[in-house]
């Protein structure tokens, strides 16, 4: 997952899309873009509905690459609290 994440994050970064002043809004505003993409695909029942989340998970990715959140670490606590409620 770590080399998913890295590679995704350095080709956002050189398309542009990410550097030092992106603030968390921009990053805000691209996952409802891609939200948004991902409904309008389901409700219509376009063939790119799997890309579409795949294109939810790899912002949030970019989201914790760029705040240095280790979320695959972050993904295993979370299913491990999950697991005992």
């Amino acid at each position: 997952m770590k080399s998913i994440i890295e590679d995704n994050y350095q080709i956002t970064v050189g398309r542009g899309l990410i550097n030092d002043s992106t603030k968390i809004s921009d990053f805000i505003i691209k996952l409802e873009e891609e939200v948004q993409e991902f409904i309008e695909a389901k409700l219509l029942s376009l063939p790119n509905q799997n890309e579409e989340l795949a294109d939810i998970i790899l912002v949030c990715f970019n989201i914790a690459k760029h705040y240095d959140v280790d979320i695959e670490q972050e993904l295993i606590n979370k299913n491990n609290k999950n697991k005992t409620r």
